[in-house]
C-alpha cells in the first residue's frame, strides 16, 4: 500500500518557486517586496494539484493518507507572510515603507528669492517660525532671501522647487510681509525633521521688524541707516562694526554676553546695583541694558530673547 504525505510536495514546490522568484528578482532587478507579495498564490496552486493528485492515484491504489505537519506549517507561515504583503501593498503602506528604507537626509540649496522694494515700503515684518534666520543690509533696494534646507528624500529630485515652496510676501500698504514657512513633516511614526537655514538680506533704510518661534536670529547690520527690533528669540547674535551708529536695546532677556563692553544697565525697582535683574511673565530672572557705538543714531531693540551674544568687529 502507498503512503501519501500531504503537504511535502507542497513545501518543496514552494521553496523551489520561492527561490526562482527571488533569483529573477536580482537578475532582473525587481523590487523584492513586490515580488514577495506576488508569488504567494503559487502556493495555492500546488497545494490544489497536489490533492488532485492525491485523490487521482486514491482511485488507482488506495494509498495511505497520512499529514506532514511541519511541511504543512511551513507553507501556512509563508502563505500568511505572503498575504500580509499584499495586504500592505493594496492599502499603500506597502509604498510608504518602501519610502521609508530607501530615504535619506539630504542638505540642498534653497531656491533664490529676490524682489524689488518699492518706495512705498517704509518697513519689513518678518516671521521666521522656528527656522534659524541671519539678517543683513545692503544699499539697494532689494530683499533677497538664500540659503540652504535639510529634508528627508527618495530621490535625486529636489525637495524645494522655487521660492515659494518655503517663503510667502505680500505688501499691504507701506508693509512688506515676509513669512518663513515650516516644511512638510511626516504625519507616520518617524518625524522627518526638515530645517531651513536661510539669510535675508534687506535695504539698510527700511526699518525691521522680526519675530520668531524662539529660534535663533544672526544679525550683521553693516550699513544700517533704519531700526531694527527683534522679539520672542531663543539667541540673537549681533556681530556690528566698530565704527556704526547704533544703539542696542536690551529688553527683558535672560542673558546678555559682553556685559563688560560699555553695556549701561536699567535700575530695577529696589536695585542694590545697576546689574539688578527683573523678571519676566513666568517669573525667569531678566535683564534690560543699553549699548551705545558712535551716535547711537539707528536703535536695535531686543526684546523676550533668552540670550544675546554681541561681537563688535573692526
Amino acid at each position: 500500500m502507498r503512503t501519501w504525505r500531504v503537504g511535502s510536495i507542497s513545501m518543496g514546490a514552494s521553496l523551489l518557486f520561492l527561490g526562482i522568484y527571488l533569483l529573477l528578482s536580482q537578475l532582473l532587478k525587481w523590487d523584492s517586496a513586490y515580488v514577495l507579495a506576488g508569488w504567494w498564490p503559487v502556493i495555492l496552486i500546488v497545494l490544489g494539484a497536489e490533492i488532485l493528485i492525491y485523490l487521482y492515484f486514491s482511485k488507482q491504489e488506495k494509498p495511505s493518507l497520512k499529514y506532514d505537519f511541519l511541511s504543512i506549517l511551513f507553507v501556512a507561515v509563508i502563505g500568511t507572510v505572503g498575504i500580509g504583503f499584499t495586504v500592505l501593498q493594496a492599502t499603500g503602506l506597502m509604498g510608504h515603507v518602501q519610502r521609508f528604507i530607501d530615504s535619506e537626509v539630504k542638505t540642498a540649496d534653497l531656491p533664490v528669492f529676490s524682489q524689488k522694494v518699492s518706495e512705498d515700503v517704509k518697513r519689513i515684518v518678518v516671521d521666521s517660525s522656528h527656522h534659524p534666520l541671519t539678517v543683513e543690509t545692503v544699499t539697494n533696494k532689494e530683499v533677497s532671501v538664500f540659503g540652504t534646507y535639510r529634508a528627508t528624500s527618495t530621490n535625486d529630485r529636489p525637495f524645494l522647487l522655487k521660492p515659494d515652496d518655503y517663503l510667502m510676501t505680500t505688501q499691504k500698504g507701506d508693509t512688506l510681509y515676509v513669512t518663513l514657512k515650516d516644511l512638510p513633516e511626516s504625519n507616520g511614526w518617524r518625524q522627518s525633521g526638515q530645517e531651513i537655514k536661510a539669510t535675508l538680506v534687506v535695504p539698510a533704510s527700511k526699518s525691521l521688524e522680526i519675530s520668531s518661534d524662539y529660534n535663533e536670529i544672526t544679525l550683521k547690520p553693516r550699513t544700517l541707516s533704519s531700526s531694527w527690533e527683534v522679539t520672542s528669540s531663543a539667541m540673537v547674535n549681533l556681530v556690528v562694526p566698530s565704527s556704526g551708529d547704533l544703539t542696542i536695546n536690551a529688553e527683558n532677556v535672560g542673558d546678555i554676553q559682553g556685559e563688560d563692553a560699555d553695556w549701561q544697565f536699567t535700575q530695577q525697582a529696589n536695585a542694590q546695583n545697576s546689574k539688578e535683574e527683573g523678571r519676566n511673565d513666568e517669573g525667569i530672572p531678566t535683564k534690560s541694558a543699553t549699548l551705545k557705538l558712535g551716535n547711537g543714531q539707528n536703535p536695535i531693540t531686543i526684546s523676550k530673547a533668552d540670550q544675546i551674544n554681541v561681537s563688535i568687529s573692526n
